[in-house]
């Protein structure tokens, strides 16, 4: 009789193990791919945009076109104060603001003016022409040291007038403009380091720091729209001949100190309706949730204040799973990558 007792035991165990074993191997399982969580390095950063421009240039721009003549640089050439630029046929230009005065006189139109480099708001009337003529300078000189960096007077032509006929810059004192987003400036200050990129010269990394902060917004057009940002000044500590002016650069400005902290991914904190944030995490082979306080937000990550240890593997796709469901993994990576 006991014989039968303990068959009938092991018969219902047999069973019960048979259907739950089904029961397991025939429930959903989703492939997740999990972080580790571990402590990063981090600052907090501002990213903008902007370009490089020289501190030191000088537009030259005269009060009446002329006629040059013997223009002894071009585009590129180094030039000291006070070196000529090129000489003013004075005779052709006096010539010619005489005879633009009588057009202008006689009503012509802006586009025939044109054509003499005048308009008939840069020419003075007649009873006044008589002193101009006179002011007609015999050669045009670099008001500063530096580098010819556009040139707009060629021999034997006429200059436009209320256009520089040249640009004098020294391109050894170079700095970046940035524009900072009206939501972000609460974050900037002067002196803050400020690491500098850009296409033209890839692969280098410059450093500057915030040295002036304008002190008004404006508007400028981004896509589709207007965006308000703020413009600042960056000095660069490392110049070298590889930055040019009218580079366009991207700019991070650091805006807290390096520190070390849990970080994850956006992408693997989820909300409830309620608002709150969590996690799922692998534990026993599921899913299980856990509820996270979140703290600063950096580029790609946002720091995790509570709610996790550190090791824990946390699912980095947490709108494919559900708290219990039973997950494999196919794939770990760690929290910086």
């Amino acid at each position: 009789m006991k014989k039968y007792v303990a068959l009938a035991v092991v018969t219902v165990l047999l069973l019960t193990f048979s259907f739950v074993y089904s029961s397991w191997t025939s429930e959903k399982v989703v492939e997740v791919q999990t972080i580790t969580l571990a402590k990063e390095e981090t600052e907090s950063t501002v990213s903008c945009s902007g370009k490089i421009e020289e501190t030191k240039r000088r537009d030259i721009y005269l009060d009446m076109p002329v006629m040059a003549s013997n223009v002894k640089v071009e585009v590129g050439d180094t030039v000291k104060k006070g070196q000529v630029l090129f000489q003013v046929d004075q005779s052709a230009t006096q010539a010619m603001l005489t005879y633009g005065s009588g057009l202008a006189g006689l009503g012509a139109s802006e586009e025939v003016l044109s054509q003499f480099g005048s308009t008939s708001t840069s020419i003075p009337d007649s009873s006044s022409v008589s002193d101009w003529v006179d002011e007609v300078p015999q050669e045009v000189t670099a008001p500063i040291d530096g580098v010819v960096t556009a040139i707009n007077a060629s021999s034997g032509s006429l200059t436009t007038a209320g256009q520089p006929v040249a640009t004098i810059s020294d391109l050894n004192q170079l700095q970046v403009k940035i524009s900072i987003g009206e939501n972000q400036m609460q974050e900037v200050t002067l002196g803050q380091t400020v690491s500098i990129t850009g296409n033209a010269f890839e692969g280098k990394e410059y450093t500057g720091k915030i040295m002036k902060i304008f002190p008004s917004a404006r508007q400028q057009i981004q896509g589709a729209g207007y965006e308000t940002v703020v413009d600042a000044l960056v000095s660069i500590q490392n110049p070298d001949n590889d930055l040019k002016p009218n580079y366009n650069i991207k700019a991070k400005i650091m805006t807290s100190d390096v520190s070390e902290v849990f970080t994850l991914p956006y992408e693997c904190i989820a909300q409830d309706d309620d608002g709150k944030e969590y996690v799922y995490i692998k534990s026993a082979g599921r899913a299980r949730r856990a509820d996270v306080l979140t703290g600063q937000e950096f580029e790609d990550s946002v720091e995790i204040v509570s709610g996790l240890r550190e090791g824990c593997h946390v699912i980095q796709n947490p709108d494919d799973v559900t708290d219990g469901v039973r997950v494999t993994d196919r794939g770990e990576v760690s929290s910086s990558d």
